[in-house]
């Protein structure tokens, strides 16, 4: 096996900068913006896997996406808020990719 070295800087990966930590406080909810707890869902059957690692305050599962998955929480700072005739409405910043 050869090894190719390509010039340039090494890449880092600050996702998984450990001194980059969010605190539970700014996270919330990506389905309803509610705030989040840092403790699983509680009666997250056996069968299902392994527990998602956030819930709801009241220890329900996160709102699930359109799929049916169980979403990661996200930045309170990341959210637009924005009124429309219906009320009003939440949706992730654009710039992460997410829309609601």
């Amino acid at each position: 096996m050869t090894a190719i070295f390509l010039p340039g800087p090494p890449v880092v990966d600050l996702d998984d900068d450990p001194t980059d930590l969010v605190e539970v406080t700014d996270l919330v909810c990506p389905g309803c913006a509610g705030p989040v707890a840092d403790a699983p869902p509680s009666g997250w059957p056996a069968r299902a896997g392994r527990p998602p690692e956030f819930s709801h305050l009241d220890g329900s599962v996160l709102c699930p996406d359109r799929f049916g998955r169980v979403p990661e929480p996200v930045e309170a700072a990341g959210l637009r808020y924005g009124l429309t005739d219906a009320g009003g409405a939440v949706s992730l910043d654009e710039a992460r990719g997410w829309s609601a």
